[in-house]
Formats: structure tokens, sequence, C-alpha cells
């Protein structure tokens, strides 16, 4: 059984829908760059454990200061690298709410 030729496109000119469609489609392409381009970085407390992550959460970096190899409490070493981790996602997560918002707007129109 063969597919019917859409042609969408002018179907949705013929509506007066494409522009709308473009916004939509720009705006959407402007979100995933920056989920693609956003990075944040944070440096636990004690200044041993940095991490830096994307708009879409993935570790990127993660540095270790030498110092902390003196560290003798693997548990307590774990728990800064989460904290630390963490608070990068969070950073990097209000960044993205800018775009988000910026997003939304285009769905609210």
């Amino acid at each position: 059984m063969e597919m019917p030729n859409l042609n969408l496109g002018k179907e949705l000119a013929a509506l007066g829908l494409n522009s709308g469609l473009d916004e939509l489609t720009a705006a959407t392409d402007a979100l995933d760059r920056a989920f693609d381009e956003t990075v944040a970085t944070a440096v636990s407390p004690d200044r041993l454990v940095k991490v830096t992550v994307t708009g879409r959460g993935d570790v990127r970096e993660m540095e270790f200061d030498p110092g902390i190899y003196r560290t003798e409490d693997p548990r307590a070493l774990a728990a800064t690298i989460l904290a630390t981790l963490g608070q990068a996602h969070a950073a990097a997560a209000a960044r993205m709410q800018t775009a988000y918002d910026a997003f939304q707007e285009h769905l609210d129109d």
C-alpha cells in the first residue's frame, strides 16, 4: 500500500500556520543549543573537588586537588564529590531555566 504524498508545508501555509511553526522550530532549536552550550562548575568548600557539568547534566570534567589524597575517610570523600556534583547540577539547571522560560514564551503565544 502506497502512502499518500503529504505536503504539509503548503497546507500549513494555506492555513497561515507556517510562521508559527517556524517560530516554534526556531525556539526548539535555541533550547537544544542552550542544553549543548550550557556548562556549570562547582567547587567543594574545602576546594579539593571541582566538577563541571553540561546543561544536559553530563559530567564534563572532574578535578581533584593533590591534597585530596591525604583524606583518610573514603566516605567523607565520596560525600564531598557527590555534594559538589549536586551543586554543579543545580547551577546548570538554574542557567537552563532562563533558556526554558524563553522557550515557554513561544508556547504561550
